[in-house]
């Protein structure tokens, strides 16, 4: 479980937001300039039809004959075409073009990501940041790909079909206008309400499935602990954050939505009343309202994509702010390089953010090769211990030091290869399983990718219908819980550290599983130093030494028998664990 509340990762501004849409065009302004003449020709096309209808009706007043009818008649056809080639084609480019900006914006997330330093990772929780890095993306890159090439075509429609009634009679193409000062008034206000409550919402997401995935993947731990009440008060509390955020967005779309009935009602009425009263006392012609009431008509449709689009924008221009909102972190800077593998926490001193101390004055030094239990009650500062010694987290005083430099000043390649920390969270990516191995180091021998999966009892792997191939994750093979713990296992094995820290790292087992991947890895970790943070007190038995953490503090640290001997909080433990009342 986490120690700590996670904290929210920075949200872009609105003017970093706009420059990076900015780049994404410029990067391929080619691309976008074709499509802009395509849907300007795609939109002259489809306006032709009714200014040439109107001229019909002209015509047929004038006495027109049935020659010149039909040959109006195949232009109207021949512009249908154009417009249907001219539209599918812009739609082909734009989406293409979507497709490679979503990507470069996946990329630059995931190697910004890499790029975090490791605390900030673990203090923003796995919620908010693979919500930024999944839902929010997907969410820009549904804009990109379909609504923004939409939009394009329809704001293009609309200048070409006020154009096209200008044209016809510039004093019907005024009453057309009359749609766009209320449209424009309620998609200001909406505007601005928008971005905000969708910022929220995206956020609210964030902790949500945080919480979730939390009380999931701890769960074992969460009923050790008798916190099923607390967990579940706080997934209800956080689903009643998300609702009312979701509430705030429908009530706000109640009072916009309806004004889009205005782009149907206004210009036409408007055309069809004041245009046929002047035709009537001798204005326009016939045909003049005909082609400007079919135009107004014709107007409705992109100005309604238009505005409804304006909540998927909003909602994308959210989700933008929150992937780049990542960018807005540096780097930190870690150049030094371990001397070896030896750990040592001298009079470590540390507390998360602004708050009290968790750890006061802690000392530890583990040996080369050893393996050392740590226990104690939830809350003591154990998995703090694991965090200092991994370098995630820095001490506020005191050293916590790997192969005798601070380990979190440690290169991060070099720091992966002297320490590993391992968790009770572990991910299969949608990929093969050679891939989800390579990820610990790039091995083209199968027999090495073979071998580590063979020494930490993976006999499924045999079983796979492709081998190393075969694809896993959630919509293709599925692993069990145990099975994803031996393929974490064996991406340790095969980045090969000199130091593991496990983390309540088979809690998730039951007790037959966590006793069989214990003893697996008790061979197949032989000569590393190994770092077993546990409450199972019988994986800690096992251990060369044991310490016992309290308040922040080792009260006890000695070999099982040692302990035992002693009298003190771990024999304590140990009797309640065994059931010995000797």
């Amino acid at each position: 479980m986490s120690v700590t509340e996670p904290s929210r990762l920075p949200v872009a501004a609105p003017r970093h937001v706009r420059r990076t849409v900015y780049r994404l065009l410029m990067r391929e302004k080619g691309t976008v300039a074709l499509v802009c003449l395509l849907y300007l020709g795609a939109a002259a096309a489809g306006a032709a039809l009714p200014v040439m209808l109107g001229g019909v009706v002209n015509g047929i007043e004038d006495g027109w004959g049935a020659t010149q009818v039909d040959a109006v008649c195949l232009g109207l056809f021949g512009c249908v075409a154009v417009q249907l080639a001219l539209t599918r084609l812009g739609r082909r480019l734009g989406h293409r073009f979507g497709d490679r900006s979503s990507a470069r914006i996946r990329e630059q997330a995931l190697q910004r990501v890499l790029r975090l330093p490791m605390r900030t990772v673990e203090r923003a929780g796995s919620g908010d940041l693979s919500t930024r890095t999944s839902g929010d993306i997907d969410t820009v890159a549904g804009l990109l790909r379909s609504t923004g090439p939409e939009v394009l075509a329809a704001l293009a429609e609309v200048l070409v079909v006020v154009a096209a009634a200008f044209f016809v009679d510039p004093l019907l193409a005024l009453l057309l206008a009359v749609v766009f000062p209320p449209l424009l008034v309620a998609a200001r206000a909406y505007v601005r309400q928008a971005h905000p409550a969708f910022l929220s919402e995206r956020a609210a997401l964030g902790d949500l499935t945080e919480a979730l995935t939390a009380s999931a993947v701890g769960a074992r731990t969460v009923a050790a602990h008798r916190l099923q009440g607390r967990r579940v008060a706080l997934g209800h509390r956080l689903a009643g954050v998300r609702y009312q955020q979701q509430r705030r967005i429908i009530r706000m779309q109640s009072w916009f939505l309806p004004t889009l009935d205005l782009a149907y009602i206004l210009p036409v009425s408007a055309v069809l009343c004041a245009g046929g009263l002047a035709a009537l006392g001798g204005g326009p012609s016939v045909g003049a309202v005909v082609s400007c009431t079919m135009l107004a008509y014709r107007l409705s449709g992109p100005l309604d994509r238009v505005m409804y689009s304006l909540t998927e924008f909003q909602e994308a221009t959210a989700a933008l702010a929150r992937v780049e909102g990542i960018g807005l972190l540096k780097p930190e800077s870690r150049t030094a390089r371990s001397q070896g593998s030896d750990v040592d926490l001298s009079r470590v001193r540390f507390g998360y953010g602004a708050g009290p101390d968790i750890l006061h004055g802690l000392d530890l030094k583990v040996r080369p090769g050893e393996r050392l239990a740590i226990v104690g009650p939830s809350g003591a500062g154990k998995s703090t211990v694991a965090w200092l010694i991994a370098g995630i987290e820095r001490p506020r005083a005191g050293t916590a030091s790997v192969g005798g430099v601070p380990s979190a000043d440690v290169e991060l390649e070099d720091l992966r290869r002297t320490v590993i920390l391992v968790t009770q969270e572990h991910h299969v990516f949608a990929a093969g399983l050679r891939d989800n191995l390579a990820l610990a180091r790039d091995e083209d021998d199968d027999k090495a990718l073979l071998d580590v999966l063979h020494r930490v009892g993976a006999t499924w792997f045999g079983e796979l219908p492709e081998g190393l191939d075969t694809v896993l994750g959630q919509n293709h093979h599925r692993l069990t819980l145990h099975q994803i713990q031996q393929l974490a296992l064996a991406r340790v094995l095969l980045a090969d550290p000199d130091v593991v820290i496990l983390d309540e790292a088979t809690a998730g087992l039951d007790t037959r599983s966590a006793d069989e991947t214990q003893a697996v890895l008790a061979e197949a970790l032989a000569g590393r130093t190994l770092i077993t943070i546990t409450h199972q007190l019988d994986a800690a038995e096992k251990a060369d030494r044991i310490a016992v953490v309290e308040a922040g503090r080792i009260t006890e640290l000695g070999s099982h028998a040692e302990l035992i001997d002693s009298g003190g909080a771990y024999a304590e433990l140990w009797k309640t664990w065994s059931g010995d009342t000797v």
